[in-house]
């Protein structure tokens, strides 16, 4: 889809996506609506501005999702979202992410008058010349919570949002817990049982990817 304001639920896409801007592996301009345990895992290419793995501009709300396919651009570039003004929660990406100017490993920018990320978290490689993070390239509002990446894997250091945590932190559920994450057989932190893990073996998943084996 390119232009989008309605629901897209339990959707995905593998195909190449290529483009100059507003460019997403699912959505490229997500216009309130809403997009929900959803995934894309194919490679996603702008030239310009706003590309992402999942959606290129978010102004609405991105919920339970992952990106793997690697998102290159110029500008405002990120493994899940290029540019989100909108609600980003319960998801991840270990999207590879390249550009120029503001690049995340999960949004590029968390922008201003809305932008607001919870609970989600980053593996990727990210690369790239200015404002470069490895979970947040840029954030005017640093309204970020409960938000980690994986600081060896991303080969970045610094964030404008988030944790950084190493391989071996990534791959433990306290570490997870300890950030209010809600994990399928503990109620402290919520009892919707949103993540499991295979601890010390791999990164915490969605609770509905178990249910698809």
């Amino acid at each position: 889809m390119g232009w989008y304001s309605g629901t897209v639920t339990h959707c995905y896409s593998t195909g190449v996506v290529t483009g100059t801007s507003f460019v997403g592996g699912l959505v490229g301009y997500n216009y309130e609506g809403t997009v929900t345990q959803c995934y894309s895992t194919g490679p996603v290419r702008g030239t310009g501005w706003c590309v992402g793995g999942i959606v290129g501009e978010n102004d609405g709300a991105v919920t339970a999702c992952r990106s793997a396919g690697a998102v290159t651009g110029d500008s405002w570039v990120g493994g899940m979202v290029g540019w989100n003004k909108g609600v980003l929660t319960q998801c991840y990406s270990s999207s590879a992410v390249i550009g120029n100017d503001c690049v995340g490993g999960l949004a590029a920018v968390n922008a201003a008058g809305g932008g607001r990320m919870t609970y989600c978290y980053s593996t990727g490689m990210v690369r790239g010349k200015e404002s470069v993070g490895g979970l947040v390239g840029s954030a005017y509002e640093h309204d970020v919570v409960g938000c980690l990446w994986d600081t060896q894997t991303s080969g970045q250091a610094t964030s404008a949002g988030g944790t950084g945590k190493t391989t071996a932190e990534m791959q433990k559920a306290s570490t997870f817990l300890q950030a209010g994450w809600d994990f399928v057989g503990e109620t402290k932190n919520g009892t919707e049982d949103i993540w499991w893990i295979l601890e010390g073996k791999d990164y915490p998943r969605l609770w509905w990817e178990a249910a698809k084996k």
